[in-house]
């Protein structure tokens, strides 16, 4: 008996989400989220893109659809699930974006992508918000932090709103998984492994006082291509208030590698 058009179709990885399907769009973006956050952080990222590149956000265990699973960052299953999207869509061009602790897993999955000889590496690693994890400065030790210190430290970053930090039931979902990526954070240790072969865009906030200027532009030394590093008038979470803006800039970067790319075959 020949499947019908719905049961031929691949289920949807759980790793994966999009928050708006452009499947003719001829490039795609994999996002990562911060530390604590979940793929609905990309919900509005849609919209403030050109058509021709399609969102995929990445869902981490321990939130949202995947919340009975215990919380955990695993690079390696990560990039498994982005390499099987980028199979089965067609082996379309894609960037990588993550935002602060998404930053540092786009990174190790660009690089465990790019190794791989089964697929085209990325055509674009985009970092937000996070230094290079050689520039020095150390991290502190937050994930073992009494409840009310880690609440006041993630209030500070002003990512998250007021009533969700006093809602009980919100923070019993949200500390556990936060505390499992703070001590991946702060058990991060980069492997040595060759330059990248894509340009990388650094985005961050001026106002951001977690990361400075030379720890962002050391990561240059991560790609043979080029780095541009570019900051925006706000903190921490600088994407919320100026989304379009970086959307713009991303999307340029992306239109940028692939006609590189593309004079280069």
């Amino acid at each position: 008996m020949k499947p019908s058009p719905t049961t031929a179709r691949p289920l949807p990885a759980r790793e994966l989400v999009r928050p708006g399907p452009r499947p003719e769009a001829p490039a795609v973006l994999y996002c990562f989220p911060h530390a604590g956050g979940a793929a609905s952080a990309y919900r509005p990222w849609p919209a403030a893109l050109p058509d021709r590149i399609e969102v995929v956000a990445v869902q981490l265990p321990g939130r949202e659809h995947r919340i009975a699973e215990p919380p955990c960052v695993d690079p390696a299953l990560i990039a498994d699930a982005v390499r099987a999207d980028v199979a089965a869509h067609g082996s379309r061009p894609y960037a990588l974006f993550g935002h602060s602790m998404g930053a540092l897993v786009a990174f190790e999955v660009a690089r465990i992508l790019s190794a791989d000889d089964r697929l085209t590496g990325p055509a674009l690693l985009a970092v937000s918000g996070m230094e290079h994890p050689g520039s020095g400065r150390p991290r502190p030790a937050l994930s073992g932090l009494p409840d009310a210190e880690l609440l006041a430290w993630v209030a500070g970053l002003g990512g998250s709103p007021a009533e969700a930090l006093a809602d009980p039931q919100l923070l019993e979902i949200l500390l556990p998984v936060l505390r499992a990526d703070l001590a991946w954070l702060e058990g991060y240790v980069p492997r040595p492994a060759p330059p990248l072969a894509c340009p990388l865009s650094v985005f961050a906030g001026e106002r951001d006082d977690r990361v400075a200027l030379p720890g962002l532009e050391a990561w240059a030394g991560e790609t043979r291509r080029t780095a541009t590093v570019r900051r925006y008038p706000s903190g921490h979470f600088y994407p919320a208030e100026q989304l379009r803006l970086v959307c713009r800039d991303l999307a340029d970067d992306l239109a940028d590698a692939l006609d590189t790319r593309e004079a280069a075959r």
